[in-house]
This record gives C-alpha cells, structure tokens and sequence, in this order.
C-alpha cells in the first residue's frame, strides 16, 4: 500500500496539472461555445432585419401601386358622375330626350305623321320623370360595374 500511496504523491503534480488543464479546457469551450451561440444569434437578427426591411419594400411598392390603381379609378368615377350630372341637365331642359321604339305610331290626328328613322321604325319621347327613373337605373348599373372593375384590378394587382 505504500507503493501506491508513494507513486500517487510522485504523481499528484502531474494530476493537479492535468486537472488544471482539462478545467481550463472545458471553460474555454464553454466560452467560445456561449460566443458562437451570441454570434449566431447576432447573424439571425441581421437576417431576419435584412428579411424585414426587404419585405417593407416590397410593402411600399405594392401600397404605392395600390394607390394609383384608386387614384385611377377614383378619376373614372369622377368622370362618370360629371357625364351624368350633364346627361341629367340635359334631359331636364330638353336639350336630350329618351325615346323608345314602338310598333304603331302614335299620333295626335291622322293628318299628323309619327317620326321615322331610317329603318322605318316609329319612336315615342318618354316622360321627363321617367326618363330621370330610367337614367338612375342605367347610374347604379355603371357605378357596379365601375366598382367591379375596380375590385378586380386590385385583386389581380394583390394576387400577383
């Protein structure tokens, strides 16, 4: 047993020695392992900021053509109710009246002639208020369709 007590104290710098440098080892993996993982982490949140901003862009763009796409639409519309507004004047005051065709003339004596176009098809004047009647129907069936044009410009823009 002295031997082996004996041969343990001849070792036991080397031991200490040995156990220092392991110690030392462990703690520098440790430290640069904890340094890899903040580096990592640095090199994730550079990308995903990169990944964001590039994002943003293309955000920006899309919003902006978004926007023509209303201002262009919003311009249509305005043109639109302005040629109505006059199409409504218009008939008010009589500079434009509606007809329709009929079948039989309608005459207020049978010396008075009905009017004729080329074709040969008599034409009756509609009623002022049914004319407004029949401009408001023909309004909302041109805003729909506006509306339509819009919302289907703006989905093949978003779907792109």
């Amino acid at each position: 047993m002295t031997a082996i007590l004996s041969f343990i104290n001849g070792i036991r710098g080397y031991l200490i020695l040995a156990l220092v440098a392991v110690s030392a080892g462990l703690l520098y993996g440790w430290s640069e392992y904890r340094q890899g993982y903040r580096d990592h982490e640095t090199f994730a949140k550079l990308q995903t900021a990169i990944l964001n901003e590039a994002a943003r862009q293309k955000e920006q763009a899309l919003q902006a053509q978004v926007n023509d796409l209303d201002t262009k639409h919003y311009q249509e519309y305005q043109n639109a109710q302005k040629t109505i507004a006059q199409l409504r004047t218009d008939v008010a005051d009589g500079k434009r009246r509606l007809s329709i065709r009929v079948k039989q003339p309608i005459c207020a004596s049978k010396d008075a002639e009905a009017s004729r176009l080329d074709n040969g098809t008599a034409r009756a004047d509609i009623d002022g208020q049914d004319a407004q009647d029949l401009i408001g129907i023909v309004i909302e069936g041109d805003q729909a369709i506006l509306q339509l044009n819009a919302l289907q410009d703006w989905a093949e823009l978003i779907a792109k």
